[in-house]
């Protein structure tokens, strides 16, 4: 459970992440001169504003005329100027600064590791000059709310060094040393300001403040303890920095490190995951492991290790009170990061939390209902303002702020009504793998005011039908018979999946909590009238009502596939020609050069696991490991001609592991649905299911031969399993299931 390596990171893209959810760090491993890029999750630019255009719901009836008088390109062209946010673009997350550490040169370095322990959460680097050893370990501690960075020299020699704080290269109002502590600030105005604090504790030496720099002589230890604190959550946010810094050093490295990995443990260490037989791969850093992938050699250790890496993501990004995981999880070195490193709720943000359930870590998932209750607040306004509507919604973006308003002017993404409906199907998801019924009627509200916005919104097209309009296919561009390209659309088929996958939550929330029967009627009756989903003249699902041409068939957005995964209304149960209309566009899209993206990727490997295809599943994953992966696995975005992280891509596939190994939905557990042969031998330890279940199994040679279901409460299931089904009745506690032969088993 390492990532490991033989050299320092060459560029923060090679560096090791450690957060807590609120602080992040990435380490770069020097040996002469340690870089180590700085993170808070609430330090971005400006303050919050109205956006929204104050023309919009003037020109929202001309605009749907023009849509449905197929008058596409000056529909577009008025959507631009009445529709688009005023001014276009929300809030940037920054970079919170940089912690540097230039060491005394004392001779030839040997035996330099520098790895990420995920069982412990600590970033760890090693060496030795002469006869002393060097280790610097760093975890981001979420008990005592610091950044702590532990360093020793272990025999005659000792640690030299001096240290400063920057932010790209002075982008900040102050900066100050004084005795054991160094620290700056950044006015931020009427919008977000901050304080970076540090405070060192040593054994031994001498710890002095010159300039701007401290600097250590002669010390057998030192512990860096590190702060960040925003008026974002804390009007005195100077004095709340220092105090937690204070309390954290006077505590000490020891208590700090092992209050830590209590808490760490106690959530990382559910689920574990064994993949193929040992190969002794293990021993080879794992740049070197991810190059062998590269090379078309077999590595099942990696992908596991690729999993739990992913879990770690989430674990350190988003845990607490903090803001969800952003495009950039919480790690993030620029001020202007690509696409302001926001929350993108098309698909990004979604994707981030898939394997926060499955992946047994629901509490992650908590700091994204918080912020969808501040998206709420603001999405009534622009519901309102806007479109006219009751309840709330947001576009295909939002900010720290829950600005709803639509960012940028591009009209293949920014007239989309859905994201903030997208966002609040995981309500009943959460409660689905929880059983807590508390957090279901606490977050209610978020459901309604969504019900109430497309009861409102939705308009009636030629045929009966209700619709959404404007709206597009995330981001793609279809092309009409007469060679007319557009993106605006009445109903395309991904918010007929959306709108599907809303109601059908809303109507069993509504059931667990007792709530009127009209709301059902009501809910049932609009999806009564939502259109069918087609097939189209390929055999393909159609991504728009109509069976237009599309004009980049590799396309990374597979959006109108959502019903398949990460929804549930098209199924092998309940609609096999959808299914099989699914797969066929699904292999249109990477016949024409489609998952070129590393969350692409992500969601195709979802999406053969749910088409029961382990062999293409596998092909996937390890094409996202051979081409979107950086040396430290985190996942690359082609941007320009470079790369940029981008952690969607990490998480989306830690879910779509899941999705290979088991599949749950209704009371009906598929077990090993989609296993490749390179994965025949394995097993798993704590995997939640929906129904509140945790599962462990064991398989060899692509066969089950255990496995326990542990369940809170008395309910029944059916397991599909070694080709057989049957019905169980679990009990409260773990049912064990052996299997005798083959294909028979007995609970």
């Amino acid at each position: 459970m390492k990532l490991w390596y033989e050299q320092p990171a060459g560029k923060w893209e090679e560096a090791l992440p450690v957060g807590n959810g609120r602080l992040g760090a990435m380490m770069c491993g020097a040996v002469g001169q340690e870089t180590i890029w700085l993170n808070e999750d609430s330090v971005w630019s400006g303050k919050p504003v109205n956006r929204i255009n104050p023309d919009a719901n003037e020109n929202l009836p001309k605009i749907r005329s023009l849509i449905r008088e197929g008058k596409i390109p000056e529909a577009e062209e008025l959507a631009e100027l009445a529709l688009c946010g005023t001014p276009n673009s929300q809030r940037s997350y920054e970079t919170a600064g940089e912690l540097y550490l230039r060491f005394k040169d004392a001779g030839e370095v040997r035996s330099y590791r520098r790895e990420l322990d995920l069982d412990h959460g600590a970033a760890v680097v090693s060496y030795e000059i002469g006869e002393t050893r060097y280790e610097r370990k760093m975890i981001a501690s979420y008990p005592d709310q610091a950044l702590i960075l532990h360093m020793e020299a272990q025999g005659p020699g000792s640690l030299q060094f001096v240290c400063r704080l920057e932010r790209c290269h002075n982008r900040l109002d102050e900066v100050c040393a004084r005795e054991d502590s160094m620290w700056f600030c950044v006015d931020g105005g009427e919008g977000i300001s901050f304080l970076v604090c540090l405070m060192i504790r040593q054994e031994g030496g001498t710890l002095r403040s010159i300039g701007e720099y401290l600097s250590v002589e002669g010390a057998k230890e030192a512990t860096l303890y590190l702060n960040i604190v925003t008026s974002f959550r804390e009007k005195a946010y100077e004095e709340t920095c220092r105090r937690q810094l204070i309390e954290a050093a006077d505590k000490g490295w020891k208590a700090c490190l092992a209050d830590h990995l209590a808490e760490y443990k106690a959530l990382f260490g559910r689920l574990s995951l064994t993949l193929g037989k040992d190969t002794g791969r293990e021993e080879e850093p794992t740049d070197r492991r991810l190059e062998a992938i590269r090379e078309d050699q077999e590595d099942p250790g990696l992908f596991a290790l690729y999993f739990q890496y992913g879990r770690y993501l989430l674990l350190s990004a988003s845990r607490g009170t903090c803001l969800p995981a952003n495009l950039q999880g919480i790690w993030n070195n620029r001020l202007m990061p690509p696409w302001d490193s926001k929350f993108t709720i098309n698909i990004n943000t979604e994707m981030n939390y898939w394997p926060a359930e499955s992946g047994n870590l629901p509490e992650c998932h908590l700091p994204y209902f918080t912020h969808l209750k501040r998206i709420m607040e603001n999405g009534r306004q622009t519901a309102k303002q806007m479109y006219g509507c009751r309840g709330s919604m947001a576009h295909h973006n939002v900010d720290l702020f829950g600005d709803t308003a639509p960012q940028d002017i591009c009209i293949s993404a920014s007239i989309w009504p859905m994201g903030e409906a997208w966002l609040a199907t995981h309500i009943y998801e959460h409660y689905l793998y929880t059983q807590d019924q508390d957090f279901l009627e606490e977050y209610f509200e978020v459901l309604q005011e969504n019900v109430d916005f497309f009861e409102d919104f939705l308009i009636e097209d030629e045929q009966g039908r209700f619709v959404t309009s404007p709206s597009v296919s995330p981001e793609n561009t279809y092309i009409r018979s007469d060679g007319i390209r557009g993106c605006l659309c009445e109903g395309p088929a991904m918010d007929i999946e959306i709108l599907w996958e809303l109601l059908q939550g809303y109507i069993g929330a509504c059931g667990v909590l007792g709530k009127d029967p009209g709301l059902i009627r009501r809910a049932k009756n609009m999806m009564s009238r939502l259109p069918e989903l087609q097939i189209g003249r390929y055999g393909q699902l159609q991504e728009w009502l109509e069976d237009y041409e599309e004009a980049e068939p590799g396309h990374r957005h597979i959006s109108h596939l959502y019903g398949v995964y990460p929804g549930s209304s098209i199924t092998w149960q309940d609609t096999p020609e959808l299914m099989h209309a699914a797969r066929i566009t699904l292999e249109r899209r990477l016949s024409s050069g489609g998952g070129h993206t590393g969350w692409s990727r992500a969601w195709i490997i979802g999406l053969w696991a749910k088409f029961l295809d382990g062999d293409k599943a596998y092909e996937n994953f390890r094409a996202l490991l051979a081409g979107s992966t950086f040396p430290n696995l985190m996942d690359n975005h082609p941007m320009g001609d470079g790369f940029i992280f981008q952690i969607d891509g990490n998480l989306g596939a830690a879910a779509a592991m899941i999705e290979m190994l088991v599949q749950c939905r209704n009371g009906y557990i598929r077990l090993l649905p989609a296993l490749p042969k390179q994965f025949a031998d394995g097993s798993v330890e704590g995997i939640l299911l929906r129904g509140g279940i945790t599962l462990g199994m064991k398989w060899e040679k692509g066969v089950l031969v255990r496995a326990s279901l542990e369940s809170a409460k008395e309910q029944n299931v059916t397991v599909d399993a070694n080709g057989e089904k049957k019905e169980i009745t679990l009990q409260a506690g773990i049912t064990r299931l052996t299997w005798d032969g083959d294909p028979g088993f007995s609970a």
